[in-house]
């Protein structure tokens, strides 16, 4: 699933690529990842200009002059991209816009766990698709004390911690197991046993990977992810623990081990993260 460093790379780009454009025509293609009626949505959006890009947690907003904002969450294979005019596009496609400038902006989504929704600006803080959406991990208000504060007492294991949406909103499987490493702490980990020293190393490694992965487009695997272009991230040549079970350790060579946190599948080191 597109993670924090993926949903960045689409809204940089979209930013730079399509904003100010009007959205000449519309096509959709009505399926499970229209929240809002497909058709309806195609009705109201022929026409606006897409004024903004922003980002909440692994959700898209795409705000318009016409104070209407289309949020688009990716699932496990949802893909944007910007396809040149009289270029074909590509199969498994929900949404299709031609832009003012003759391209066309595609939303596909293979196995349709993403979903597009309609909403209007000050409908955004009551939408369940946000509710449980919290400040971002790399926002400036993220300061130390906030982070001692929502850390304060955890009983749980510190991976499942990093992963709720409320206080570190779109971290995910990947980059909380490379955030781990990068920190020496064991995904299991109950997080109020963590000291200083290593709340210290998890604060400033939840920073350092996730603005690393942005530099690198995000990861993507079997092209599941790719940028508007259709360029896979490339932070997958730099992954240290998610997906390595059983191979060796960059810092100590121990071979990394598997084992489910919280539900969810995880990589570590049995020797470095302690």
């Amino acid at each position: 699933m597109a993670e924090l460093p993926e949903v960045e790379t689409l809204k940089r780009q979209l930013l730079a690529a399509v904003t100010g454009l009007r959205w000449d025509r519309i096509d959709v293609v009505p399926s499970s990842v229209f929240r809002t009626p497909a058709k309806t949505l195609a009705a109201a959006l022929r026409g606006a200009r897409l004024a903004r890009v922003d980002r909440r947690g692994k959700v898209l907003l795409l705000g318009f002059d016409s104070d209407l904002v289309l949020l688009v969450h990716l699932g496990m294979s949802g893909q944007i991209l910007l396809v040149p005019p009289a270029e074909p596009g590509p199969r498994h496609r929900h949404l299709v816009t031609t832009l003012e400038d003759g391209r066309t902006l595609v939303f596909r989504d293979p196995r349709r766990f993403g979903f597009i929704r309609l909403a209007r600006t000050a409908e955004l803080a009551g939408l369940r698709e946000l509710a449980s959406v919290g400040l971002d991990p790399l926002d400036p208000g993220q300061t130390w004390e906030r982070f001692i504060h929502d850390c304060a007492g955890r009983a749980g294991a510190v991976k499942p911690l990093l992963m709720s949406q409320e206080l570190f909103a779109g971290v995910g499987n990947i980059y909380a197991d490379e955030i781990l490493y990068a920190a020496h702490i064991r995904p299991s980990r109950v997080a109020a046993t963590l000291d200083p020293v290593e709340q210290k190393q998890l604060f400033h490694a939840i920073r350092d990977i996730l603005t690393a992965a942005i530099e690198s487009g995000g990861t993507s695997f079997d092209e599941a992810f790719t940028d508007i272009y259709g360029r896979p991230g490339l932070y997958g040549g730099r992954l240290k623990a998610y997906g390595r079970k059983g191979e060796p350790c960059d810092r100590c060579h121990t071979r990394l081990v598997h084992a489910r946190v919280g539900g969810r599948s995880s990589v570590f080191c049995p020797h470095c993260q302690r």
